[in-house]
């Protein structure tokens, strides 16, 4: 009779831990990085096995797969909650996760930088359980919330913060530095154990071209409806203060804004979205009805 018992309970176990990770992987989902805005040669290599393809706009990259650029190349890449990051010509870069955890509410990103330059945008506070780390030889820099790059080199990894905190810690053999990089900040890892801060003026010069990562997300558009109005409808990032034509506008949890305007009055419409940092996108929009 033992024997039976015994093979109905392993069984059961199987079952459970069967089902239990068929629960997990209903409540943690990958999430997919859209190209946007690919120049030059850039190449993608799908679940890191190899074989390196062109990247085209509007590609999806998920989990396991690495990206590299030519000397020309450049691409910006966004997730669906608004956080995007650029790579600079000569750049390697591997996505080694990102998931998101639909009952904690919770991130989990980690790329991974080989060589070259990538401009980093993350829009939202993350969540105490959430983590976003760029990850390179010599270094790992961990942030909240905030604009950042992070360079490797020359066997050298820089990291610098224009806006918001982003925590640095050396990898390797030996004794683990650690340092936190406010606004205004730059820190170099060379090797193992060697993190230190340093002259932030050339790193910081070069956030002034990356206008797509330093400003906030914008796009709208205007259009004649019935009842001699016009409409404006937009996107920008969620949480982000909205004007049009000085006039506060409401703003979804999704980012979306509507705006409605008599055509006598005006047919120019300034927007303006402001982020949590107080850095402004501003587009104008002609509409003749």
């Amino acid at each position: 009779m033992r024997r039976p018992v015994l093979l109905i309970f392993v069984n059961a176990m199987i079952l459970i831990v069967v089902f239990a990770l068929l629960a997990q992987s209903l409540v943690i989902v990958q999430r997919l990085a859209k190209a946007d805005k690919v120049s030059g040669l850039v190449e993608v290599s799908r679940s890191d096995k190899g074989e390196w393809k062109p990247l085209d706009t509007d590609s999806l990259i998920k989990t396991g797969d690495r990206v590299r650029s030519g000397n020309d190349g450049t691409a910006e890449f966004r997730w669906a909650d608004g956080t995007r990051w650029k790579i600079m010509p000569a750049t390697e870069i591997k996505v080694g996760k990102s998931t998101y955890n639909m009952v904690q509410k919770a991130d989990q990103s980690q790329l991974q930088l080989t060589t070259g330059k990538v401009f980093i945008r993350i829009i939202k506070a993350l969540q105490p359980t959430s983590k976003f780390e760029v990850e390179t030889p010599t270094a790992v820099a961990a942030a909240r919330g905030t604009v950042f790059s992070v360079e490797v080199k020359n066997g050298k990894t820089s990291v610098a913060v224009l806006k918001g905190e982003v925590q640095v810690s050396s990898v390797g053999a030996g004794d683990i530095a650690k340092d936190t990089l406010l606004p205004g900040k730059a820190a170099v890892s060379t090797y193992a154990g060697d993190l230190h801060q340093q002259n932030a003026a050339s790193e910081l010069a070069a956030f002034a071209n990356q206008t797509s990562i330093v400003q906030p997300d914008l796009s709208a558009q205007a259009k004649p409806i019935s009842g001699n109005r016009i409409l404006v409808s937009g996107t920008t990032e969620a949480g982000n203060r909205v004007t049009i034509n000085g006039k506060k506008v409401r703003v979804l949890g999704n980012g979306q804004f509507l705006y409605r305007a008599l055509a006598e009055t005006t047919s120019i419409f300034k927007i303006i979205s402001t982020d949590k940092h107080g850095v402004r996108a501003t587009q104008v929009l002609h509409c003749n009805s």
